[in-house]
């Protein structure tokens, strides 16, 4: 069976054109295959990643009222906190709550619970960190694609999001039963997504080589999908649905879901007469292109043989629409 690969990225931080190169080549490889992979040595401090848990906990720990004064303005870009069950995909409700925000350098796009002092100023330097990461890997893709392409124009950082995510504990028997479903199985919007994970799995992602399927349904109906077991040592870098169409589907969005985590691995608690599997953490970086950005198919990812599958898209557009779709 096929499994997640990893890959040490020290060497194209801090090795030679050739070491890059070959990274590099790592990278398209995972892509064109599995579709994600995880990063080992990605210069982000693990003390700040830990740190970053612990805030998230702070943060759902207030009181719903609380939470819920943080919430943004319906039919924008703004961020903040999305409540229990509040996303929907394909119809079916996530049971997890979220917090987003954005570049804090200037004012925060959404409110900010200014109650928890400190957080502020940590979550500006670990969203700095998470976009300088971001930037670097969108060098290594863009020296995969070939010398004509460059993923950096397109990537100011003014979209990128990090997302504080909390699965609730949740009873077993209805997630063994399939009539609860912690985050249902979807590709991401944009570019490329970071997501740490801290304790509990319950994360799978499709190989997208076990299927010719592109949609989350048809890959969920047809995939095979592989456990990715939380390592605080790495983090899993998954393609986005503007990416693939940025490369002509050389690289698919990577379909990934959220279940219950593997029963060998994760021992359950028992409250009253119910077996609960134990609340989740994780925490996601979001790297979407510029608004203002039209994708569409790299030279170098289309020719007479393989032509343009995807007409152009607005980022920005299709991002509010998706939103919508999302939220409403």
């Amino acid at each position: 069976m096929s499994t997640v690969p990893i890959i040490d990225f020290g060497p194209f931080l801090t090795g030679s054109i050739g070491d890059r190169k070959r990274t590099a080549s790592e990278v398209d490889e995972a892509l064109r295959t599995i579709g994600c992979f995880n990063l080992r040595n990605h210069g982000i401090p693990q003390s700040q990643v830990d740190e970053c848990f612990s805030w998230s906990r702070q943060l759902f720990s207030l009181s719903q009222h609380e939470k819920e004064t943080l919430s943004p303005k319906p039919q924008s870009f703004e961020q903040g906190y999305f409540g229990m069950e509040s996303e929907r995909v394909r119809g079916r409700p996530s049971v997890k709550e979220n917090f987003d925000f954005g570049n804090l350098k200037g004012k925060p796009l959404g409110p900010w619970p200014d109650q928890l002092q400190g957080f502020r100023g940590f979550a500006t330097d670990f969203h700095q960190n998470c976009s300088r990461l971001m930037n670097q890997l969108l060098e290594c893709m863009s020296i995969a694609l070939g010398p004509k392409e460059s993923l950096g124009p397109y990537h100011t950082g003014s979209m990128f999001t990090s997302s504080l995510i909390h699965y609730p504990a949740v009873s077993a028997r209805l997630i063994q039963s399939g009539e609860v479903v912690r985050s249902p199985a979807h590709s991401d919007f944009g570019t490329l997504t970071l997501l740490f994970q801290r304790d509990v799995g319950g994360l799978q992602v499709a190989d997208m080589s076990s299927t010719d399927k592109l949609s989350s349904a048809a890959v969920e109906r047809t995939g095979t999908f592989l456990d990715v077991e939380p390592n605080p040592e790495t983090i899993l870098i998954n393609v986005g649905y503007l990416l693939m169409r940025w490369t002509n589907g050389r690289w698919k969005n990577s379909v990934h879901k959220v279940v219950g985590p593997p029963s060998s691995r994760t021992s359950t608690e028992t409250v009253g007469d119910q077996e609960l599997i134990p609340e989740r953490y994780s925490i996601a970086f979001f790297g979407f292109p510029d608004a203002e950005t039209n994708v569409e198919s790299f030279e170098s990812c289309y020719s007479d043989q393989n032509p343009k599958r995807w007409s152009p898209l607005n980022a920005g557009t299709y991002l509010r629409k998706k939103r919508e779709d999302v939220y409403s």
